[in-house]
């Protein structure tokens, strides 16, 4: 199971709940600025018990580059011992073209330390000790963000960020949605991603992560934005 990969990459604290609420509206409803700087808090739900945390940590920088730095931590009970899955990762875009990615994972103790680097020549990608090259318009399973409008009427090349595995899908809009975000009912963009798996995907209007579902090892999944802080 991968939270940041196979859906995106919340400590949920009390204080500051309602100050972090009305931020979170106005984050869900109006574009990002630049220079800015927010996290988002989701919950994991695994077959309906809250399993884990995501904390999503995206800076808009003044030269257009944006960064996000996953944290995620998942520990389901199972009724023998648990599986248990860690995953730190860093991106880094511009143009809505990835430029660089950093991560590392243990996947209940399986290790996967996974880089990319776009150069001159195009995008490389390291996975342990192995090392290929990868088309330079690659979307990150993170799908934190929307990939670029000119990428969404075809199969989209999609990198897993945390095992470096190619999960190349169709990308389609469901519909916009009313849903409770953040304890708030607010408008949202359902999209559905077809391909080695189905994922469905919901964004706020500034094309933001809030919400994904699919099914991990027969198990539904969900990972459910809590809180925007800035």
């Amino acid at each position: 199971m991968s939270a940041c990969s196979r859906d995106c990459c919340g400590r949920a604290r009390s204080s500051g709940w309602v100050g972090g609420l009305a931020v979170a509206l106005l984050a869900l409803a109006a574009p990002a600025r630049a220079a800015d700087i927010e996290t988002r808090d989701f919950t994991v739900f695994v077959a309906g018990k809250p399993s884990g945390e995501v904390h999503m940590t995206v800076h808009r920088q003044d030269n257009g580059a944006v960064q996000m730095r996953c944290d995620t931590d998942i520990k389901v009970s199972m009724v023998v011992g648990s599986y248990v899955y860690r995953y730190r990762g860093l991106e880094v875009w511009k143009d809505l073209r990835l430029q660089r990615l950093e991560s590392n994972t243990d996947d209940n103790g399986k290790r996967f330390i996974v880089s990319a680097q776009l150069e001159p020549t195009g995008m490389r990608l390291r996975v342990n000790n192995t090392e290929r090259a990868i088309r330079p318009e690659t979307w990150l399973s993170s799908y934190w963000c929307l990939p670029d409008p000119k990428l969404r009427a075809s199969v989209i090349p999609i990198v897993d960020a945390d095992t470096g595995r190619d999960l190349d899908a169709r990308l389609s809009f469901v519909a916009t949605e009313k849903r409770a975000i953040a304890g708030q009912v607010v408008n949202v963009n359902h999209y559905r991603l077809v391909g080695k798996a189905t994922v469905d995907l919901w964004y706020d209007g500034s094309e933001r992560l809030v919400r994904q579902e699919w099914v991990e090892q027969g198990h539904r999944t969900v990972l459910e934005l809590n809180r925007v802080r800035r």
